[in-house]
């Protein structure tokens, strides 16, 4: 969340544009849960519908999502002289993936045959979030706001073990399907805000940040954590 208001030149500005990065903590244990599951399987084999265990090895697992990144681009305005408005587009995006050989043919170590198993996840939101700023200073402010997104969340599951545990009906690991993602986060938090050259100002912030997640694949999702963020603001 970009809070604060600009000084100087900029305190008098009725419009600022606002742009800049956050790196967010998430609680996804729901898609963790998937991710450990399927690092188990990487690590100490795949389960045939036998119940046999599928050799594997040179195994790289898939990290877990406890952090993503956060682009945003929008516009604010003075509301009076302690209280400003913003309306700003957010872009929350990450990947994660891994993989590893396993048996595919052979039935002794000598005569395996052993091919690569891929996964990966992929996450898109797109949102709109309107924030309100509360200026106790020239630099300080707390704040908060609501937003709204929508976006897919990609899976995609590569190679012969996959495919025939899928087909079984064991386990859905599609190859590379989209699903449906709507979330709605509420945010609180402080900011400081300083210039540092005309019409520009640099600015950070600290808030808590609550999301749920609405996903086709897995149903209800929640997260919560701290967001930190950087950006710049221009007024005009």
């Amino acid at each position: 969340m970009i809070v604060g208001l600009a000084a100087g030149n900029a305190a008098a500005s009725e419009w600022e544009a606002v742009g800049g990065l956050a790196i967010t903590e998430t609680t996804l244990d729901v898609w963790n849960d998937v991710i450990d599951d399927l690092n188990y399987s990487f690590e100490n084999g795949f389960k045939n519908e036998s119940g046999s265990v599928i050799p594997t090895r040179n195994e790289e697992e898939v990290d877990n999502i406890d952090r993503v990144p956060m682009l945003y681009l929008g516009a604010r305005k003075e509301i009076n002289d302690k209280w400003t408005g913003e309306l700003r587009y957010e872009y929350i995006f990450g990947t994660v993936e891994g993989e590893a050989e396993a048996v595919i043919a052979g039935n002794t170590p000598a005569d395996f045959v052993w091919q690569k198993q891929e996964a990966k996840i992929d996450v898109k939101l797109h949102g709109i979030t309107a924030l309100a700023d509360y200026q106790f200073n020239d630099r300080w402010t707390v704040g908060g706001g609501i937003g709204f997104y929508k976006g897919t969340k990609n899976k995609d599951f590569e190679g012969a073990i996959f495919q025939a545990i899928n087909a079984s009906g064991a386990k859905v690991t599609p190859d590379d399907k989209d699903f449906d993602l709507d979330a709605v986060s509420y945010r609180l938090g402080v900011g400081y805000e300083k210039p540092f050259a005309e019409n520009w100002d640099f600015n950070a912030n600290l808030d808590y940040l609550y999301m749920e997640i609405d996903d086709e694949d897995d149903g209800n999702i929640y997260s919560n954590g701290f967001s930190y963020g950087v950006g710049v603001t221009y007024s005009f």
